[in-house]
């Protein structure tokens, strides 16, 4: 098996009685499991009764897609059922929203994404909530997103794309999720660094946006790799570039935004989304524990990676402090994508 580096808590292995440790060590190592940061089974009840995982975006998202792969994997590793409950709303607000107000009792947790945890903070004028209004516990996949347009767009890759949006400034559209979510700021990204016009058309959601793109009602959009990889393969949209470093596994043939992008000043240009488990402000730590050892061992099964990499996206081991960190680097990145695009939200 294919062990995931992972960042283990620190204080984990003390709360394991010494006279246990060598036994414990040779029953991880046995099974393939050195790299999954422990915690002792008797530090907590929990869980008693089945957990709920809300998402705020739609069935079928890509957000959703991870968070039922994760839910999956957590049934196992808990000994209860994870469902999942989507509360879609403001490009996934609505979701994060109601941790606000839920008991922190490990019973309803939250699969958070980039645009949720640290766009949504930066883009309201009056902020929906604040990272501390929640408990991270574990950074959970990096999620691949690409660049697609109808199959009758008079171009065919980003070299073509920024050719066509030069030579007929403000005539060209493209559609997003909703102000400030992702897949808008990654274009706003695009436009900053390869000096063009394309005018932003949001939508309530992706789903919807990528209907259009379908049906030629608006020519390209950003969109994860879980949500258009069936219509890329279909023929139903055509793949202009990857926005990573790496080509995804999901679509082997298609090029980075970065390979094809060089010469047009897009070398380098990487604006992978990711998602993360949450819980309200105040989960015990025990809880988290639990959890963080329970999410660390649905990751490292090649099933989950396989599944993950299907709807392109990376399984990833982060702690509660190394997600918050990765939080604060992310902040700062999108922070200057809101900037140049000028978008709030009321």
């Amino acid at each position: 098996m294919t062990t995931l580096p992972v960042e283990p808590t620190p204080q984990a292995s003390a709360l394991q009685p010494r006279i246990q440790r060598t036994t414990l060590m040779g029953l991880a190592l046995c099974a393939g499991l050195t790299a999954v940061p422990a915690w002792s089974q008797s530090s907590t009840d929990y869980p008693l009764k089945p957990v709920k995982i809300v998402v705020g975006f739609p069935p079928g998202d890509g957000t959703d897609v991870f968070a039922r792969v994760l839910a999956q994997g957590l049934t196992t590793q808990l000994g209860q059922s994870v469902v999942i409950e989507n509360k879609a709303g403001a490009g996934g607000v609505v979701g994060s929203q109601a941790m606000l107000t839920t008991p922190a009792d490990g019973y309803t947790l939250l699969v958070g994404s980039t645009s949720t945890q640290v766009v949504a903070p930066l883009l309201f004028t009056r902020r929906p909530y604040s990272p501390q209004d929640f408990t991270p516990v574990a950074h959970v996949a990096s999620v691949g997103i690409v660049l697609v347009a109808n199959p009758a767009a008079p171009f065919n890759n980003i070299a073509e794309l920024i050719g066509y949006a030069k030579s007929h400034p403000g005539k060209l559209n493209y559609g997003s999720g909703g102000n400030g979510v992702t897949n808008h700021l990654a274009m706003e990204l695009l436009k900053s660094k390869a000096g063009v016009f394309i005018t932003h058309i949001p939508y309530r959601g992706s789903a919807p946006a990528l209907q259009d793109v379908m049906a030629g009602q608006i020519p390209l959009m950003f969109d994860s790799i879980a949500s258009s990889g069936p219509q890329i393969r279909a023929g139903k949209v055509k793949a202009l570039g990857v926005a990573g470093l790496n080509r995804s596994e999901a679509l082997p043939g298609v090029p980075t935004i970065g390979e094809m992008g060089a010469k047009l000043g897009l070398k380098d240009f990487d604006t992978p989304g990711w998602i993360a488990l949450y819980g309200p402000k105040g989960l015990p730590p025990a809880i988290v524990g639990r959890l963080q050892d329970a999410v660390a061992r649905v990751l490292v099964d090649p099933e989950v990676a396989q599944r993950f990499a299907a709807a392109g996206g990376v399984p990833r081991y982060l702690d509660a402090a190394a997600l918050t960190a990765y939080e604060t680097a992310e902040t700062k990145k999108w922070g200057e994508a809101i900037r140049y695009s000028g978008a709030t939200q009321d």
